[in-house]
């Protein structure tokens, strides 16, 4: 277990080949093993190689969790180029100012950034192009040769994390190779105790809802599970109810999050059920505990037993909530300056309202006025041309950490405040507050400004305590000033000081914080100056909106010019920017901004789903959509493939002479895919499948449009034989064609593209026809843009294929078939990326065409 560098830990564990990173993007789920991550990283070191980017240099790392996050970061380490990770929600002008201090070479950036907003003249890479091209191509192009090898020194820096700063420049904290073994070794040797017993166990899945760009997130997803063999899942959105769907559906063990999160689901389960308000039994056995909240177990799944928190403060409340449920959590202390663990919990001995006994190799002092001091090998020697930072911060080797605790008698480690005045959100984020003062400062009529933490709900916000020419300006100089910071830095309360000088020491005029923090907790009423500002729904609106470029409450959502498409891109934008899950029947009932806006904010993570707004809206909440998924067990794949090839299709050949071109383009090919054609007749289906290989056949869902089986999903609507008939259509169809309901009209956009993500992930290819009718003359039909979304955010290549004379043989308006000659042409397959969906399925829609036109008749 002998480690000098990271890279060690590196090629140990990334041997295996089972799952390592699974990721839900809110379409599809993608999964890795650890060695194609391993794969992944080695290519783009080789890629960086080749672009000039040496050992010393520095990268920015600017995306939300996905496995390509982990691949970059180890590709980057393999070279010895130091990683420099930025939060996926940080203000692109951060970003630029970074990257400046750091002298980035490169910018690797996710999805969820807005790359175009940086002005930084340093070539930008897509994340997503790690893995999902899974070729020897790496994100920079052509594929590169494999490089010499780097020698790394265990002093050699490995990353820099900054700490956000919106007026003033942001402190890298300089991590070394030493600095994260001192936190990977002794955990890893506690770990090879129990690893016989986990067996039973395995794979150990965690849920990792901390950024990568935090350290403990990071720690807890490069690290740590791999120690266990273990499985990542990362997702996109932070809803209570997705939360909780993810647990279970994918069988997690371990949550890990911050603390505010285990609130949104306290009150998120407290709704759902009721018996967890009832007062806890002194003494209770724990299997007697487990049966009495039975119901929330089963929600949860029966594999999930424990929650890691980290990155901010855990109110007491919470652990004993989720203990007296059943559930683990631990919790341990630690800075980014201290790579970043300290102490932690031991989840066989832990002790609540501890933080844990610190690891092995890490010393902790309390000094006389209670500060909690550190020394070990995990402390950095430093911030980036920092020496005054520096020193104040180490003394003899010593971290100051600015908190203030204690020890009891077997070592554990009690947080009982801070004495530093950095605020830490419920995100667990930093906020320091000369960063904000500077923002107000700058705005005109503002004679004195500090900002402090106000608890609020047993949080911490930022507030500040301000003296102004004009009182009543209040409200507009907190939004101007929060137009300057980004969004954890936020002012979300403000009080007015009623003297003309805010309290100061003499001498140093440093403002006494301590004293303004108590006159605010003492009772003076706050105000909101968000309350009639912009709280990021218009903001998120303005980058959906055509045309506008004023958007208020009374815009109503057809002004707004979104298709079906945009409406589901804009559902996920709200739940990504309020860190929730919006109904989606109540979202497509929504009429006005206005009327948005209250359902995201019954919505939003102050107060999980609002169960209210919903119920109001579910006189217009389409039915849910019935997908099948009995047509994909077992007996009915067997069934089908005895079926198709002995009656099925020979059935359809004495009515099809059948013409197969451009087979060869489906060589090499590796699915799933989607196939793409024009739609000409009720045979196009059978013809279709006449035409692929077996090893295509077989594996491919057919769409067909909702609406055409009315009579079975809204059977009040229609007679008893039209039910009856239609009904056995419906089945009889998804049976031996594999089909499922495509709706084309009614809301449910999104929970049809998830169906279809879980089907590619199956490794099902997909059967459309983007035309979404059937031809009258054989002409080819606009293409809607849905192919173009599912292509280029599932991320599957388009085959398109031509139909000509299907129609002749069974026209829409003909009664029965007659014999007929069919020509099925498949095209070289496309690869579509971007957001423009309508112009995806052009593209589309031109390569059908360009397969040729029917022959004329003579």
């Amino acid at each position: 277990m002998a480690r000098a560098t990271l890279l060690d830990f590196f090629h140990d564990v990334t041997r295996r080949r089972s799952t390592f990173l699974v990721y839900d993007d809110g379409y599809r789920t993608w999964s890795y093993r650890y060695d194609e991550i391993a794969g992944a990283a080695e290519r783009l070191a080789a890629a960086l190689h080749a672009a000039g980017v040496v050992k010393g240099e520095a990268v920015l790392l600017w995306g939300e969790n996905r496995p390509e996050w982990i691949a970059a970061f180890w590709g980057c380490l393999l070279r010895g180029i130091v990683v420099v990770p930025v939060d996926y929600r940080s203000a692109p002008a951060l970003v630029d100012r970074i990257g400046a201090i750091g002298a980035a070479r490169l910018l690797l950036a996710g999805d969820d950034v807005v790359v175009d907003a940086v002005s930084l003249a340093v070539p930008r890479w897509r994340l997503a192009d790690l893995l999902r091209n899974r070729s020897d191509a790496a994100p920079g192009g052509t594929a590169a040769p494999v490089p010499p090898a780097v020698a790394i020194t265990a002093d050699d820096t490995a990353e820099i994390i900054f700490t956000s700063g919106a007026t003033a420049d942001p402190k890298g904290v300089i991590i070394t190779h030493r600095n994260v073994l001192a936190n990977i070794v002794p955990i890893e040797r506690e770990m090879t105790k129990y690893r016989r017993y986990i067996g039973p166990f395995s794979p150990i899945r965690f849920l990792n809802l901390l950024p990568l760009s935090h350290m403990f997130g990071q720690a807890m997803a490069t690290f740590v599970p791999p120690m266990l063999g273990g499985t990542v899942v990362f997702m996109r959105g932070l809803g209570p109810d997705e939360i909780v769907r993810q647990i279970r559906s994918r069988r997690i063990s371990v949550l890990v999050s911050v603390p505010k999160m285990l609130d949104v689901l306290r009150e998120h389960v407290s709704h759902r059920f009721p018996e967890v308000q009832a007062p806890r039994v002194p003494g209770e056995r724990w299997y007697r505990r487990w049966w009495r909240f039975r119901r929330v177990h089963r929600a949860f799944g029966l594999k999930f037993w424990s929650a890691v928190v980290g990155a901010a403060p855990l109110d007491p409340s919470l652990e004993e909530f989720w203990g007296g449920l059943g559930f683990l959590v631990v919790q341990g202390y630690g800075l980014t300056e201290t790579a970043p663990i300290v102490t932690l919990n031991h989840p066989l001995d832990a002790r609540r309202g501890s933080v844990g006994k610190p690891i092995h190799g890490v010393e902790i002092r309390i000094a006389g006025d209670g500060e909690i001091l550190v020394r070990g090998d995990n402390v950095s020697q430093g911030y980036v041309g920092g020496s005054a930072d520096t020193a104040r911060t180490l003394e003899d080797g010593w971290l100051h950490t600015g908190d203030i605790g204690g020890l009891d008698a077997q070592g554990r480690l009690y947080i009982q405040g801070r004495k530093k005045e950095m605020i830490i959100t419920p995100e667990g984020l930093n906020v320091f507050p000369e960063d904000v003062e500077r923002a107000l400062l700058a705005r005109p009529g503002v004679r004195d400004a500090a900002v402090v933490g106000r608890r609020w709900q047993d949080e911490e916000r930022v507030h500040a305590v301000l003296v102004l020419d004009d009182p009543a300006a209040l409200p507009g100089v907190v939004r101007d000033a929060n137009l300057q910071l980004d969004d954890h830095q936020k002012i979300r309360s403000a009080s007015l000081w009623t003297s003309s000088d805010l309290p100061r020491t003499d001498g140093t005029r440093k403002l006494k914080r301590t004293a303004l923090r108590a006159w605010v907790e003492a009772g003076e009423q706050p105000q909101d100056p968000l309350g009639a500002s912009d709280d990021g729904l218009l903001a998120v609106l303005r980058r959906f909106a055509k045309g506008r470029d004023q958007v208020d409450d009374a815009v109503t959502m057809d002004e707004l010019g979104l298709s079906s498409l945009e409406r589901v891109e804009l559902l996920m934008a709200l739940e990504q920017q309020f860190q929730t899950i919006v109904d989606e029947g109540a979202f497509a009932a929504a009429r006005t901004v206005g009327e948005l806006r209250v359902l995201v904010a019954g919505g939003s993570v102050h107060g999980a789903v609002s169960h209210e707004a919903v119920d109001a809206a579910a006189d217009a909440r389409p039915e849910p959509i019935d997908f099948p998924s009995w047509n994909r067990s077992a007996p009915a794949w067997w069934l089908r493939r005895l079926s198709l090839p002995t009656w099925i299709l020979p059935l359809g050949r004495i009515y099809i002479n059948l013409s197969v071109e451009g087979l060869e383009h489906l060589q090499g090919l590796e699915g799933p895919v989607v196939f793409a054609a024009n739609h000409q007749s009720h045979i196009d289906t059978p013809a279709i499948l006449m035409a692929l290989p077996a090893r295509w056949r077989y594996a491919t869902a057919v769409a067909m449009a909702k609406e055409f089986f009315r009579a079975h999903f809204f059977p009040e609507q229609h007679s008893r034989t039209a039910r009856l008939t239609n009904g056995l259509n419906y089945y009889l169809a998804s049976l031996f064609f594999n089909a499922f309901p495509l709706p084309q009209r009614e809301a449910g956009t999104r929970q049809t593209l998830r169906y279809i993500g879980q089907l590619l992930g199956e490794g099902q290819s997909l059967l459309l026809f983007p035309e979404g009718k059937r031809t009258t003359a054989g002409e080819i039909n606009p293409f809607r843009a849905g192919v173009g979304m599912i292509a280029s955010r599932l991320g599957v290549p388009v085959v398109p294929i031509r139909l000509i004379g299907a129609d002749r043989v069974l026209h829409q308006t003909a009664g029965m078939a007659t014999r007929g000659r069919v020509t099925i042409r498949f095209g070289a397959p496309l690869r579509l990326q971007g957001d423009d969906y309508g112009a995806l399925a052009g593209q589309v829609e031109a390569a059908v065409r360009a397969l040729g036109d029917p022959p004329q008749e003579a």
